[in-house]
């Protein structure tokens, strides 16, 4: 029974349940884009179960949608947003469109429910966008020598002894790896070692997608309340106040350094200073900057740890692989005496089987966002209302029969094949994309720190490879954990671990 206080109220509690579930239910069909909607099993489900059946299993969802829609859009339910993905015959249409159209960067802030992860300063500038596109990559090949010292000092720093076989958990290490590679070339030396940014930069990461994940199981109304109340987006927020604090005092060393020397600034190689060289006065505010920072080491660090991680779970559960792999390191560091940044393109099977794992291990089901500007009629006349956001299927479609023969086999070699074929050689690389493999997007919008990651991967890989051996703790690769459209390695997956013969290593 009700206490009598609650009675009177309790009229007002029935109208506004189904009130709120009548608006549930034609907010999914008679509002926002015309699309045929899948993820939703009757008629009078409620939003928020068909939102929790994407989290369970996002990939059902996507994929029945692929099964019955494949050459026209279709949109399912998230709780953020009405997700309508598009074939990819219409990329070309798509990645044409200016963003004042079709707008990628409010997607990405979107996906990363922005108002509550500290994101939304890339909103306010693309700042570092334009300096990875023409400082970073550009210098890719000054930057390859101190990113394996860096990779020396972490292995010394992290890595166990382990002359003789010992339980690792690959996530970790490879993410203390990833992440003090980065500094490197992020800040430079000596504040890369800063054990607070190191923290802050990996932590951050980890604080945004549990908050992430955990918002989007409730409907956006509830998130300026529920947002409050997770230990993960103030936890988040200290790390971004954490980063600032120690960032803003080295900017105003390095311009104060930079007003009484002017080659001083050339002396850093490092994604900071091209920063502060390269922004308009608005952007090169220090505590822009710093913010800017711990946000592109989310980008990184996500990219660079989960594919190295999910390498290191393939290479264990397809051991046929490493000899190979291995001979194919020793040829080419005898033919350049060392790994240089032209060594690491020509390790084509190590690219090819980087591809295929992230072909089995994407870090998303779904690519290619885009958050529409205005109202916009593609050319099969379908209407994209102003504030739909759109993406690609990148899972599905890469795992088409029709695109990719036997989809199910794990084939290490499938890219480098194709590669030998007449006029293939300079296609079908890791870090290239293309309208059929969309992991980094694709087009002038396409993720512009891909060829610093795929450097950055193969320089750890390598290492590991040529230096160490591995194999599956109880004879099963570590299962992904998926949430929502996002998959993980496994956090808690373990593997054996040893250091070759000294006689078996490479001297690098």
């Amino acid at each position: 029974m009700f206490p009598i206080q609650v009675l009177p109220f309790l009229p007002a509690f029935l109208f506004l349940a189904i009130g709120g579930y009548i608006v549930s239910i034609l907010s999914l069909r008679l509002w926002g884009p015309k699309a045929p909607l899948v993820g939703i099993r009757f008629l009078f489900e409620p939003r928020i179960i068909g939102n929790y059946r994407f989290f369970k299993n996002a990939a059902s969802v996507i994929n029945e949608g692929y099964a019955k829609y494949k050459t026209r859009p279709y949109k399912f339910v998230r709780n953020d947003a009405d997700m309508v993905v598009i074939p990819n015959q219409f990329i070309d249409e798509v990645q044409a469109l200016p963003n004042h159209i079709a707008n990628p960067t409010s997607a990405h802030a979107h996906n990363l429910l922005w108002p509550y992860t500290d994101m939304g300063v890339i909103l306010r500038s693309n700042l570092h966008f334009r300096v990875i596109q023409t400082k970073l990559t550009p210098n890719l090949g000054s930057l390859t020598e101190p990113m394996q010292e860096e990779l020396d000092y972490a292995l010394v720093q992290e890595f166990p002894e382990c002359k003789d076989w010992v339980i690792i958990e690959p996530y970790h290490l490879i993410l203390k790896l990833v992440a003090r590679i980065s500094a490197r070339v992020f800040l430079g030396l000596p504040v890369c070692r800063d054990p607070q940014w190191l923290e802050a930069s990996t932590q951050f990461t980890e604080n945004v997608f549990i908050t992430v994940c955990l918002l989007r199981l409730f409907p956006t109304w509830t998130h300026p309340l529920l947002s409050k109340l997770l230990p993960s987006r103030w936890r988040g927020y200290s790390y971004v106040q954490g980063a600032k604090k120690l960032l803003v005092p080295e900017i105003l060393r390095r311009r104060e350094a930079w007003s009484k020397d002017v080659t001083a600034a050339e002396q850093h190689g490092n994604l900071l200073s091209w920063m502060m060289e390269c922004g308009t006065e608005a952007e090169i505010d220090p505590a822009h900057l710093a913010h800017l920072e711990i946000v592109i080491s989310l980008a990184s660090i996500h990219t660079s740890q989960m594919n190295a991680v999910h390498v290191i779970y393939d290479l264990a559960a397809h051991p046929e692989y490493i000899q190979a792999l291995r001979d194919e390191i020793r040829q080419v560091w005898e033919e350049d005496c060392g790994l240089k940044k032209r060594s690491f393109v020509k390790l084509r099977m190590l690219d090819s089987f980087l591809k295929e794992s992230q072909r089995f291990n994407p870090p998303s089901l779904l690519s290619f966002h885009r958050v529409m500007q205005q109202d916009h009629v593609l050319k099969s006349g379908m209407l994209l209302p102003r504030n739909s956001h759109i993406c690609m299927a990148v899972n599905a479609i890469q795992n088409d029969p029709e695109i990719t023969p036997d989809p199910k086999k794990f084939d290490g070699w499938r890219y480098y094949r194709l590669r030998q074929e007449p006029g293939e050689s300079h296609k079908h690389q890791f870090a290239m994309t293309e309208s059929t493999l969309l992991n980094f997007g694709h087009g002038k919008y396409a993720c512009p720190g891909r060829f610093f990651a795929s450097l950055e991967i193969k320089i750890i890989l390598s290492r590991l490879i040529m230096n160490y051996d591995f194999e599956l703790v109880d004879g099963k690769r570590p299962i992904n954990l998926t949430a929502h459209e996002f998959i993980f390695p496994n956090p808690d997956g373990k593997l054996l671990m040893k250091e070759r013969a000294a006689g078996d290593q490479l001297a690098f």
